[in-house]
């Protein structure tokens, strides 16, 4: 195979196990397509002890979403000397009476030795996330696991504890389609926050769940807007640079995606986008494929819009470019544009334009190599003469070598790839870059 096309092939495969927050270390497979996650000692040892209490014909489950993506949870719940495990598994060949997915609670004595206490059915099929957390200043630890089902958007939360050798299985069961948990109130503990979309009447709402004298409830709820079909995506940040948020990308029934902040204040949760609906609705959709996110890694959420790249007019969809506007939410109802440049998705990385290439560089995609090529544009179409300034490659690394070879330099590495950019030599030309500035301007985008 010549090097494009090797490089294609594995391009592919990198950056859609990227996209996906997947890693050949994270999913057992059936199939055998990827090897099972190699465990630790410790995990060794308690998963033993589970076949010894349950037989062995089980495989793990692994949670989808979260922080946490392992099948053992192992850490004090019961604010004892010793730790306890939880470890989210599924009987292979499960009884008609039985639950397929299924959680066994063990506990640790003084000595290290493991004693399975509990084994118990999941509410779902798979494990959708799992936290560990106190929800107030006179709750106990709380085991909080959303579940979910095979091909239903709709999830369960459910809310248990283990205190002095007692489970409390149920302290709080609730629908959600996404849920996210941290201090959106800033009083020191953690919230859980749900987004839900009733498919009796089409409407849609993000709650707030906490605990109120030791008992687990909702205790606030706010709209989001009309038309909401679906989540796609969700991230929690922060809005005015202090003001802990959770930013929804909503599918629109008109196609487009839609983000919606909410944010704690005045003592309870606050949506901008249903309050000043005309202030911003337009400044925060677009199509999809553009989510949020923090992609300059300072805390705050950037939403992103989208316009036409310079030149681009009379293009088929297929061979558009857009110049995406990375905008920042902050208080009273506005939005600040905080970059302007080109995100390449697929290749998970942005490069913004500074201020001198603003409406004279353009982009064009150079299909024989698989490349981002940067031109000054001085024509009035996209296909007038162009003089080139840069062009980006992301490659794997076992490649990289033959790139530099030919005159590119590596601006970022992520993983098993490499960003390479090979500037044109015309050093009088004001348009082209340093590297100090490409690699200012340059962000690799998880």
């Amino acid at each position: 195979m010549n090097k494009v096309g090797l490089k294609s092939v594995s391009i592919i495969v990198a950056v859609g196990l990227l996209l996906s927050g997947c890693t050949p270390t994270m999913t057992l497979s059936v199939d055998g397509m990827l090897e099972a996650p190699k465990l630790t000692s410790e995990q060794t040892v308690i998963h033993e002890t589970v076949i010894a209490s349950v037989g062995n014909n089980i495989s793990l489950k692994y949670p989808k979403n979260g922080d946490n993506r392992s099948a053992f949870v192992i850490t004090d719940i019961d604010d004892e000397k010793t730790n306890e495990a939880l470890v989210f598994y599924e009987r292979n060949n499960t009884l008609a009476n039985e639950s397929g997915l299924r959680v066994n609670i063990l506990d640790q004595d003084e000595n290290g030795k493991w004693k399975s206490v509990y084994d118990l059915a999941g509410n779902g099929t798979d494990v959708d996330r799992i936290l560990i957390s106190k929800l107030g200043p006179a709750d106990k630890k709380n085991i909080i696991v959303g579940y979910s089902t095979m091909n239903i958007d709709e999830k369960t939360l459910q809310i248990s504890s283990y205190d002095k050798g007692e489970f409390i299985s149920s302290k709080y069961i609730e629908t959600y389609s996404l849920m996210e948990v941290f201090d959106i109130d800033r009083d020191g503990f953690n919230e859980i926050i749900t987004a839900s979309i009733n498919l009796t009447d089409a409407t849609a709402q993000v709650s707030l769940i906490e605990a109120v004298d030791s008992k687990i409830v909702k205790t606030d709820s706010v709209s989001l807007s009309a038309n909401t079909t679906s989540f796609l995506s969700c991230k929690v940040g922060l809005v005015d640079n202090e003001t802990p948020a959770i930013f929804i990308d909503c599918l629109k029934a008109t196609g487009e995606v839609q983000t919606e902040v909410i944010y704690y204040k005045y003592g309870k949760l606050q949506n901008p986008l249903i309050q000043i609906p005309d202030k911003l609705v337009d400044k925060t959709s677009r199509p999809t494929g553009f989510y949020s996110i923090d992609i300059d890694s300072d805390g705050v959420v950037e939403i992103p819009t989208i316009e036409n790249m310079t030149g681009y007019v009379d293009k088929e969809d297929e061979e558009m470019i857009y110049l995406t506007n990375w905008w920042a939410y902050g208080d009273y109802y506005t939005l600040t544009k905080k970059y302007s440049g080109y995100y390449n998705v697929s290749g998970g990385y942005a490069m913004m334009f500074p201020k001198r290439w603003q409406g004279g560089v353009t982009i064009k995609k150079d299909t024989s190599t698989d490349e981002v090529v940067f031109y000054k544009y001085i024509g009035s179409s996209i296909d007038d003469y162009m003089t080139e300034l840069m062009r980006i490659a992301v490659v794997t690394k076992s490649s990289t070598q033959q790139y530099i070879h030919d005159g590119y330099e590596i601006i970022a590495s992520q993983g098993q790839l490499d960003f390479l950019v090979k500037l044109q030599a015309d050093k009088k030309e004001p348009l082209i870059l340093t590297m100090g500035e490409i690699q200012n301007s340059f962000l690799v985008v998880n």
